[in-house]
């Protein structure tokens, strides 16, 4: 394309500025001579209108008006070759335009307008010759990039280094760069940027690092359209990850694959290292719901587990602050995330939902956004300090044999309570209890059975002890 720069530039025209000199760079994509006192009808945007003055009205406003109205049908500028008897141009018309930046361009008589429209039309056609060739080599360049790596990022990388660019994707929502800069941006460097179609809620930044390639209406939406392609395959990946990982999270919560069974499959979901259950919140104000959660940008690397219930969001992700950050930055600022202490063997995963449900428990009072199971441990070896733990712990603890004793007649309960306050004393728990000695070790066996902790354990012994005192608290036990 040429500009009005590059026409005023040509000696053979003859054309000179008289005013509207800022709009120099305007691009100039068709010319078209006309003498109707209304051209701004008759004229497409980016037309360089030429006349010798036949339409143009004698009265200043009348002129000024006339000029607004070509602006406003985005007109390149216009060149006037006055023929005798022509109104001359105003003052008020020159000020006008120096005002708007619409260049007016003084002309001889003598000029042919066939010969102005012959070179715009020439360079139009040119341009498209020019983008036809350009747009063969990004469709070349981005083929062949695709047998050169398999990694997005790297891609792009070579993409830029083949045409002369810099590229960068960032997410709408949070301008987080999804894939950044290389090398990084400058602070004086201004990209020019465009929105990625799709669903991904990007937008790629170009810097042209005075590439010849690069056409900033055109080619760059072409680059969009082809990553759109992209990142929309790596988001159908992603959904296809999600699916299988609520369910993963589904048979580990009914303990039809065991935790240490499954570190393989969690492996291949790159969820390696130390992982934690996290009990989520939501505001629901962030820029990503439940439903698209797995297609934050921390998570392109990574595929965490996720499972919902009517209060609360769960994952399991690596023990990983910014992963955190990151899910509270898009979720919402009133998010509140309770993290369990990491998942071994001996922990176990329905452990860690708990914890992870108390540590939120405890966020819900307080102004913190993360708090972690294990800064609880002291606290709760103590005793619950809030209703809401209570209710949690007995829930945890309690709830299978609360559940077992609505269908039974056993008080496995109170068998529990009175087992512990005899000090584990078989033979005096069997007297006040008033059963045999064997009745007492099958309702403990029956205890273990339902609940997974072993009643006479040390382990279980501290445990059910915080629960009976919990079951106090909210006056399920009475003393």
């Amino acid at each position: 394309m040429i500009t009005v720069d590059e026409l005023i530039k040509n000696e053979h025209l003859g054309l000179s500025f008289k005013s509207g000199r800022s709009g120099g760079k305007r691009i100039v994509t068709w010319a078209h001579a006309v003498e109707l006192p209304d051209p701004w009808r008759w004229i497409s945007s980016g037309t360089l209108v030429m006349t010798t003055g036949g339409g143009l009205p004698s009265d200043p406003l009348e002129q000024v008006e006339w000029l607004r109205q070509l602006e406003k049908a985005n007109a390149s500028a216009i060149v006037i070759a006055p023929r005798e008897f022509a109104p001359d141009i105003t003052q008020e018309m020159l000020d006008e335009a120096t005002n708007l930046g619409f260049p007016i361009l003084g002309a001889s008589f003598d000029l042919e307008f066939l010969r102005l429209a012959r070179l715009v039309i020439e360079s139009v056609i040119q341009a498209q010759r020019d983008r036809f060739d350009a747009g063969n080599k990004l469709f070349q360049v981005y083929s062949d990039t695709l047998w050169e790596s398999s990694k997005l990022e790297e891609r792009l990388q070579i993409i830029g280094q083949k045409l002369s660019l810099n590229l960068q994707i960032v997410d709408n929502d949070t301008l987080t760069p999804i894939f950044d800069f290389t090398p990084p941006l400058q602070v004086t460097d201004s990209p020019y940027s465009v929105k990625i179609p799709g669903r991904s809620q990007a937008t790629l930044n170009i810097l042209n690092k005075n590439s010849r390639f690069f056409d900033e209406a055109f080619l760059s939406r072409i680059l969009a359209g082809l990553l759109s392609v992209e990142l929309e395959r790596g988001m159908i990946d992603r959904d296809s990850k999600r699916t299988e990982g609520e369910a993963l999270f589904h048979d580990l919560l009914s303990g039809e694959i065991e935790y240490g069974a499954a570190k393989t499959m969690l492996e291949r979901r790159a969820l390696y290292g130390k992982l934690v259950t996290i009990a989520i919140d939501s505001s629901n104000q962030g820029s990503r719901q439940y439903s698209d959660i797995h297609h934050i940008p921390e998570f392109y690397t990574i595929y965490p587990l996720f499972s919902r219930d009517e209060r609360r969001m769960y994952a399991v992700i690596p023990d990983d602050k910014k992963l955190l950050d990151a899910l509270i930055n898009y979720l919402g600022k009133h998010t509140k995330i309770g993290v369990s202490s990491p998942i071994t063997a001996m922990i176990g995963f329905k452990e860690s939902i708990f914890q992870a449900c108390l540590a939120l428990a405890r966020i819900n009072e307080s102004e913190t956004e993360i708090i972690h199971y294990s800064h609880l441990d002291l606290e709760l070896a103590l005793g619950p300090k809030t209703v809401a733990e209570a209710r949690a712990i007995v829930g945890h603890y309690f709830g299978p044999i609360i559940e077992y004793e609505q269908s039974n007649t056993i008080p496995l309960l109170k068998t529990l309570a009175v087992f512990l306050k005899s000090d584990g004393n078989w033979k005096v728990t069997s007297s006040k209890l008033d059963i045999h000695r064997q009745t007492l070790v099958y309702r403990l066996k029956l205890v273990e059975d339902l609940t997974g902790i072993k009643p006479t354990s040390s382990l279980g012994i501290t445990r059910f002890w915080i629960a009976l005192e919990a079951a106090r608290t909210i006056g399920l036990l009475e003393d």
